[in-house]
């Protein structure tokens, strides 16, 4: 892991977060090629983060994206992981907020 990363996968500064960075987490932390639909799911958390310097409920994300419950799951659920704890590392949400929340 690189110096951007703490020792659980997580982005030690959330500024230093782009679209390259998901793609590298998203590969290498959990084995998965980005499609559009996960990212309408990750820009949405990024927008709602540098906005309220929080996490949007799970239902608003798959709302926007269009998603069912299930559909989520499927999209983000990575063995152990849940599918907002995936989705808010790809994202790059601090280690903090992510667990605070539940991730």
């Amino acid at each position: 892991m690189s110096t951007l990363f703490d020792d659980e996968g997580f982005l030690i500064d959330s500024k230093a977060w782009n679209e390259a960075v998901a793609r590298d987490i998203a590969e290498k932390q959990f084995n998965m090629k980005l499609t559009e639909t996960h990212w309408t799911c990750i820009r949405s958390v990024r927008t709602y983060y540098e906005k309220w310097s929080t996490l949007p409920m799970v239902k608003t994300i798959r709302d926007e994206a269009g998603l069912t419950a299930d559909q989520f799951e499927q999209l983000f659920k990575r063995g152990t992981s849940n599918a907002r704890g995936v989705l808010c590392k790809i994202s790059g949400l601090p280690r903090n907020l992510c667990i605070a929340a539940g991730c």
